[in-house]
């Protein structure tokens, strides 16, 4: 999270931000740092998002899921909506080892940190953003 939220905060131009910031609320906010944004979700996160759906989103927490959703979808190779949908198991993609190659790699790319106990416990993308 310290990765992202670092990302985030850059891009608006303000010390930091936790999950629960209302980006739109910052000061300075306007249509560049919307746009801003979106590249910063599609060149640093790989993770496209187009205007419809930016709309729909409101924190940093709703940002970092999306990009969450894309890097498993990318890694699982099935569709975002698949993921968004899925848990641990529920698709043949989603196996043990794919599982902890995400967990791996989202702690790397974007800041996230579980400890080895907790890891068992993230059966959802939503349980990543807990």
């Amino acid at each position: 999270m310290d990765k992202f939220c670092k990302a985030v905060a850059d891009v608006l131009e303000t010390e930091s931000v936790t999950l629960d910031t209302r980006f739109r609320e910052t000061e300075g906010w306007c249509s560049l740092t919307a746009f801003g944004l979106l590249v910063m979700m599609e060149n640093d996160f790989a993770a496209p998002v187009g205007i419809d759906a930016f709309l729909g989103f409101h924190t940093v927490r709703d940002l970092l899921r999306e990009a969450l959703v894309a890097f498993a979808a990318s890694l699982f190779g099935v569709s975002r909506d698949e993921v968004r949908a899925a848990r641990c198991g529920s698709i043949p993609q989603w196996d043990s080892v794919n599982h902890l190659r995400l967990v791996m790699e989202s702690e790397e790319r974007f800041g996230l940190s579980f400890p080895l106990e907790r890891i068992p416990e993230l059966r959802t993308i939503e349980d990543f953003l807990r």
